[in-house]
């Protein structure tokens, strides 16, 4: 392109942004709405009362144990949630209320210490404003005796899960952070003060400031006389909000494997999602049932994952969905460990999984007793995230390679994908969401535009030069007409190859479809980013509240739930958004501009693609309002360059101008114009 034309596009970018800018300012500005996170939350719980409970409707089937007298004793006596205290954890951006009953997470909810609301839940229906917190890990009422940071350790778990634990008053507080520690058996009002092999478990739960990390450690002392194994682990996530997107393949299991050189393993990327994962347990039990073997409710991790190196163990157990992660990890100052996990389906949006370290000895006396420590997250599926959170004190290992920033990953394509999440992310703390995708949108298609301009020129040269060669062809084509025999075809297709070189005429010229070749992984890396993108979540702009959503710029909707038309809905809610119809109309728009080929096979090709993208624009019709917004503007974009480019060849004498008629003088024309 002439440095005209350049200055030209810069002007047309400055007047696309002006434009939006003073639209934003001036016509969809809300000073008086409430901003999206962390300010004044209305009708909403303080820290230190439990968040309410989201029941999922399923009951309950499961039958509760009775222990005897004497295990009653050694503290077995389950008790009701009603019966429990419940404990306040918070620091910056959430709230864990943890129950006495088992000493585990009953429920976590995105409230911070002063009671503000960090995260909102994003409704099901896109024409919903964001309203009630956001509670990642709720109380599933289908899983009333199971919840997260429940003990693995024996069969008295069914008991111990859901007896009172002693809140340790005395226990030795955290430099940072806020910790509880509780015990069990409870040290008075039960006629032991350990269990029957001596040992007494204590939990602690530490929840370090200025992240969403928690640490764990289960100690145990042996206060018998004769040692004892133990084979300890802890349930990590019990059922998860999939926020944004219900039912969706997004909401699946994460797994991370190490192995004994400190290698990293990732299984999460084509892992199935919850409905998948009972299914196939499912299908298992049926193959168990014909060999007459056993049958469990649950599966291992390593059979899930079909891990059969025993150099593999497990590091990361638990959740993902589009936005959020939850899950338990193992301590990474103690590597090489084999580690494990099961697998416990709830119901077909519900599950559980758990982590467990290898089997240790626990020898009589105080100075002797073990611990296991592990890791919990319940945050942002953010790299720079969990970054964060893995680099909270203790200091990484730097010879860990690999860290939880590979459970953010947008898949194959993240090569792409994440440098374009990094750019959008930096634009978006400079001037807002919804500029960011402008000026990202106009960063990509401004590098694009040296290949554009010779993709352009290339077929404007080819169109010329078939103008000339056209007659010729038709007159080969006329001459083989109706002569079907192999040596006919093969003299046609000689002549025609003998005209096309006369006039330096290829085939198809590459450089016209090069750029579309090269958009197409920005393409997908752009889809992987808008996916994935945390920033972008409940992000306004214009009259759009949430540029992660559907814009639903028409306030109606209808449920037409998982039926024909749900790849049109979001969350089986059919909306009426105007930015995909609007991307059809400047695709058609596009393609009209475009010039027509006087090749036949040329001419096929770009019908075809007419059909493309307005196909694209109803496919796509459910997806992110960003993901739309960032093809009008590079359709904008793409119209005004045409039309840029086309300009420039004419001043070049490549193309002829369309204003003037063109003069054809009779010594001009070819020879081949008068054979007859």
């Amino acid at each position: 392109m002439h440095r005209k034309d350049m200055v030209q596009m810069i002007v047309v970018i400055i007047v696309i942004v002006a434009a939006f800018f003073l639209a934003q300012t001036f016509l969809f500005s809300t000073p008086d709405a409430p901003p999206q996170q962390a300010n004044q939350p209305a009708n909403e719980p303080p820290a230190n009362k439990p968040a309410p409970v989201i029941k999922d409707g399923t009951p309950s089937t499961e039958v509760k144990p009775t222990p005897t007298q004497k295990e009653a004793g050694y503290g077995f006596v389950p008790i009701e949630k009603a019966q429990a205290k419940v404990h306040a954890l918070s620091n910056e951006f959430l709230t864990a209320y943890v129950s006495e009953r088992g000493a585990v997470i009953q429920s976590l909810v995105y409230v911070n210490e002063a009671g503000e609301t960090v995260y909102r839940h994003t409704p099901d229906n896109p024409i919903d404003p964001p309203a009630r917190p956001l509670e990642l890990i709720p109380d599933l009422e289908a899983s009333p005796d199971l919840h997260s940071l429940a003990l693995v350790l024996d069969d008295n778990d069914k008991w111990r899960n859901i007896s009172r634990w002693e809140l340790v008053t005395d226990a030795k507080q955290p430099e940072s952070g806020k910790s509880l520690t509780f015990r069990f058996p409870p040290s008075t009002g039960f006629e032991h003060s350990a269990e029957s092999d001596g040992t007494v478990i204590f939990k602690t739960i530490h929840l370090l400031p200025g992240t969403y990390r928690f640490d764990l450690t289960v100690r145990i002392e042996n206060r018998g006389d004769t040692p004892t194994e133990k084979v300890v682990g802890l349930w990590g996530p019990v059922g998860m909000t999939n926020d944004a997107m219900r039912n969706s393949a997004e909401h699946s299991r994460i797994a991370l494997y190490g192995s004994t050189e400190s290698k990293r393993f990732v299984q999460f990327e084509d892992a199935p999602n919850l409905r998948a994962i009972k299914e196939e347990i499912q299908d298992l039990n049926e193959d168990l049932t014909e060999e007459g073997r056993a049958t469990h409710d649950w599966i291992d991790a390593r059979t899930l994952d079909d891990i059969t190196s025993e150099d593999r163990y497990l590091t990361v157990h638990g959740f993902r969905t589009q936005y959020f992660l939850a899950f338990i990890a193992a301590d990474p100052d103690n590597r090489d460990q084999r580690w494990s996990g099961n697998i416990l389906p709830i119901n077909e949006q519900h599950a559980a999984v758990s982590l467990v370290a290898p089997k240790f000895t626990v020898t009589p006396g105080a100075d002797n007793a073990q611990e296991v420590r592990m890791r919990f997250y319940a945050g942002p599926r953010d790299k720079e995230v969990l970054k964060t959170a893995w680099l909270a004190v203790p200091p990484a290992d730097e010879e860990i390679k690999n860290q939880w920033i590979e459970l953010a990953t947008s898949g194959f394509f993240d090569v792409i994908a994440a440098p374009l999440i990094w750019l959008l992310g930096l634009l978006t703390d400079l001037v807002g969401a919804g500029f960011a995708i402008i000026l990202l949108t106009l960063i990509v298609r401004f590098s694009l535009a040296p290949l554009s301009y010779r993709g352009q020129k290339s077929m404007a040269v080819y169109t010329q030069k078939m103008k000339v060669v056209k007659p010729k062809l038709d007159a080969i084509r006329e001459k083989y007409d109706g002569k079907k025999g192999q040596e006919a075809q093969l003299k046609m297709l000689t002549e025609t190859r003998a005209a096309m070189k006369e006039q330096n005429v290829g085939m198809l010229p590459l450089g016209g479809c090069l750029p579309m070749f090269i958009q197409l992984p920005i393409f997908i890396g752009l889809y992987r980013a808008f996916g994935n993108a945390f920033f972008l979540r409940q992000a306004e702009f214009l009259w759009i509240h949430d540029l992660s959503l559907p814009d639903a710029t028409i306030p109606a909707s209808y449920y037409v739930g998982e039926g024909f038309l749900s790849f049109l809905a979001h969350n089986g809610w059919m909306t009426f958004n105007i930015l995909p119809m609007l991307w059809i109309v400047l695709s058609v728009l596009q393609f009209k501009l475009q010039p027509k080929s006087e090749d036949p096979q040329q001419a096929a090709m770009q019908r075809n693609m007419a059909f493309i993208f307005p196909l694209m624009g109803l496919f796509f019709y459910g997806f992110a309002a960003g993901f739309s917004f960032y093809f009008i503007i590079s359709s904008i974009y793409s119209i005004a360059e045409s039309k840029l480019i086309k300009r420039n060849l004419v001043k070049a004498g490549i193309t002829p101008d369309p204003k003037k008629k063109p003069k054809v003088e009779e010594d001009s024309k070819p020879d081949y114009h008068g054979a007859g």
